[in-house]
Order: C-alpha cells, then sequence, then structure tokens
C-alpha cells in the first residue's frame, strides 16, 4: 500500500509512520523536518520537505499570517505542491496528523481518500459549555475537516458521539489513541533510579515529583509550582520537584517569558532551591524519568486524550491530574488521583496526601493500573486497528472508482 503522510512534526506523527514502515507499506511524509536518521532510514520511506507549510513561516516570522490574503497565497501554493507529489505518488491514502495548516492544504486541493487525525484539534466540543460557545470555538480547518474528510480519527472516547453530529453518513468516525510500548514503558531497576536520584541531587530518603509536560504554559507548571510551595511545609519528607526544559511552542520569547515568570515566582515562595531540570529527552528514556518519581503531576489547561497517564501508569507510578472533560470515563478516574482545575489550593491538597502516604492497597492498584494499560493500550493495538482503517479506505475508494468507471462496448 502507498501512503502519504502529511504532519507538522511530533510523536503524534512518528509513532503511525514507523507501524506502516515496520508492516512494508511504501510511505511518503510531506513534513518541516525529517524525523528519521540516514541511517535509520528504510527503502520504502521517502521524506518530502513541506516548502511553504505554516510552521516554517512561523518559525521564521515569530506569528501566524495576520492578514488573509498571505494565508491563502500558502495554502494554495502548499495545496499545489501536495497535487503535484499525489500525481507522481499515486496514494492509496492520505493521512494527516493533526488540524493544522497541512489538513487545511489538503482540503483545499480535494484529495481522497483523506484520513485526518485530530490530535486535541476538537477539544473544544469537550469542551464548550454551550452551542454559542462551540460555534465561536469551531475553527475553519476543523470545520473542513468535518465536511471533507473520508475518515475522521479522534483520541478521547468522549468525542467520537461529539463529532458524529458534524459528519455525513458516508465519513467514518474512529477512535485511536497512540497508546504505548508497555514492554519499555514499564518500572525500572532500583540501580538506574538511584542513578538518576543521584544525578537529580535528592536528599536521602527524599521524595521526587515530576511534571512531565513540555515547557509552555498551557501545561501549568506555574500552577504546580504554587501548589508545591502550599504543600511543602506539610511534606514528611524532603521533596524535590522536577519540571522538564522540553519547548512545546515554537515561539521562543513566549518560552522565555514563561520561564523568566516561573523563576520569579520561585523565589518568591522560597523553593526555588528544591526545583530540579531534566533536559529535553529522548521518548525512550522517558520510563526512567516516570520511574524517578514518586509521583507525577498532569495538570494543563487544555489537552487530548493524556498520552502522560497512560506512561504513568505503564510504569506504576502514582499520578495526580485535574479531571479534563477528555478525561471522564476512561482509566483516569479509577487509577489517578483527580483535583479540579485551576485550583492550586486543591491540586496542593492531593500532593501532600500523595506525598505523605504509603500502603499495600496503593502498590496493588497500581498493578492492575499497569495490567489495564497492558490490556487496553498498548501501542501493538493502535497500530492494527490503524492499519486496518487504512486498508479497509483504499479498498472503499478503489471499489468506488471501479463503480464509476464507464464499461467499454
Amino acid at each position: 500500500m502507498r501512503i502519504l503522510m502529511v504532519a507538522p512534526g511530533g510523536i503524534a506523527m512518528i509513532r503511525p509512520l514507523k507501524w506502516a514502515l515496520e508492516e512494508g507499506h511504501e510511505v511518503w511524509l510531506l513534513t518541516p523536518h525529517n524525523p528519521l536518521l540516514p541511517q535509520e532510514t528504510p527503502k520504502n520511506y521517502r521524506y518530502l520537505p513541506f516548502t511553504l507549510e505554516l510552521v516554517n513561516y512561523h518559525e521564521l516570522t515569530g506569528e501566524l499570517p495576520k492578514d488573509e490574503i498571505t494565508h491563502q497565497y500558502l495554502i494554495q501554493t502548499a495545496a499545489a505542491q501536495i497535487k503535484a507529489i499525489i500525481k507522481q505518488f499515486q496514494p492509496d491514502v492520505i493521512h494527516t496528523n493533526g488540524l493544522f495548516f497541512g489538513t487545511e492544504c489538503c482540503i483545499y486541493a480535494d484529495v481522497h481518500p483523506l484520513i485526518c487525525s485530530a490530535w486535541g484539534g476538537l477539544n473544544f466540543l469537550l469542551e464548550s459549555k454551550s452551542e454559542e460557545v462551540l460555534n465561536q470555538n469551531m475553527t475553519k480547518v476543523a470545520f473542513t475537516a468535518f465536511r471533507n474528510s473520508d475518515v475522521l480519527i479522534v483520541e478521547a472516547p468522549g468525542l467520537v458521539d461529539k463529532c458524529k453530529p458534524w459528519v455525513s453518513q458516508h465519513q467514518r468516525v474512529e477512535l485511536i489513541h497512540l497508546g504505548t510500548k508497555t514492554h519499555r514503558f514499564r518500572p525500572q531497576e532500583a540501580k538506574y533510579i538511584e542513578q538518576w536520584r543521584r544525578a537529580l541531587n535528592v536528599p536521602e530518603g527524599g521524595k521526587v515529583l515530576l511534571s512531565p509536560r513540555g515547557w509552555s504554559k498551557i501545561y501549568n507548571h506555574h500552577q504546580i509550582l504554587e501548589a508545591y510551595a502550599k504543600a511543602y511545609p506539610y511534606f514528611e519528607k524532603p521533596t524535590v520537584v522536577v519540571f522538564l526544559k522540553y519547548r512545546r511552542t515554537n515561539n521562543l520569547q513566549e518560552v522565555q517569558e514563561y520561564y523568566k515568570y516561573f523563576y520569579t515566582k520561585a523565589k518568591e515562595f522560597g523553593v526555588e532551591q528544591n526545583i530540579r531540570w531534566l533536559p529535553p529527552l529522548p521518548h525512550q528514556m522517558m520510563p526512567a524519568a516516570y520511574s524517578v518519581a514518586d509521583l507525577v503531576i498532569n495538570y494543563p489547561i487544555t489537552d487530548a486524550f493524556p498520552s502522560s497517564l497512560v506512561e504513568t501508569l505503564a510504569c506504576e507510578r502514582k499520578a495526580v491530574t485535574n479531571l479534563l472533560p477528555a478525561y471522564e470515563n476512561t482509566f483516569v478516574e479509577k487509577f489517578c488521583t483527580t483535583v479540579e482545575s485551576q485550583n492550586p489550593a486543591a491540586l496542593a491538597e492531593a500532593l501532600i496526601a500523595e506525598v505523605n502516604s504509603s500502603s499495600a492497597e496503593q502498590e496493588k492498584l497500581l498493578a492492575q493500573g499497569r495490567q489495564f494499560i497492558i490490556e487496553n493500550y498498548d501501542d501493538q493495538i493502535y497500530k492494527k486497528k490503524l492499519l486496518k482503517i487504512y486498508e479497509d479506505t483504499a479498498a472503499s475508494n478503489l471499489k468506488m472508482y471501479c463503480s464509476t468507471r464507464t464499461p467499454k462496448i
């Protein structure tokens, strides 16, 4: 099968890419930066730079185009590139990862069969409190994806029913999460955990809190810091809090300003000496980062389905999280401690309770949590499901093509 993938980058792109390549499918990837190193590039893979991708425009200018003329010019030019690639490659399916500029270009080019993965782009369907607010939050690319995709893939269970009123009977809405490699994301050996603790300068017998999300305001690190400062006097053992220096926005100035604000607050709270930092880690090193933590904190403003919590449970670590709409009616409610959003005081209370408690019952629940992740969120489950969607979509498109051909007489 020939698959054209269009994506802005990130793990949400790399995982499906590798799944398809592993099964021997021929994949052309249109994205700003090649995710594969030359030595790991298989023969069935071809990288194509997205010449006028909006991410590149953003990186060069630091902002999105403010005028519609510039935006339309970028779309038309990139759509022409996509059409030329499709004419040459003749893909069986086109898969866009994320409701981003590339998806908008594919829709403008009217290419099919088109599979669109939302990856957080439809959170507003769950979070909007009224139809008026929902309509205000409906982006142009989301609306056109509803109208023009052949298959729409969502990651949160609650989104399946929310999307159905927006699509036709001929379109499919599928639920696919990235899952996790449970053979890799698992509890680590004690000797490695101790090495990490020494590297992080954790006090003897102390506890470690970890905020594993990228460095962006959307992940509320400043509120985690505030909650930690409120809770710190009540911890029974020395407790440090760890953050990752992993940038999750193209706006470097925004990152720098947020970091400065964060550290100013840390000094105000008098806890700057208890903060530890990890550099941007390759994904394969994250199991060790989770395993060094006694408690993982997840407290974003908004989120799609939480890969971080899947990975946390796979590593049998305790987690405190706010209960966002995308998390409702999922494993989060059973296996994680949930608190109110935008409430550092409530988060602080949960931190105190979790850091100061440990029991055989908690250990049993964590073991059950890992088993649940293995059975329901191992990435091989979603690999099979995505590849089946590719096959079914390609077959359906071929059937439709054959039925519309005029037989020769």
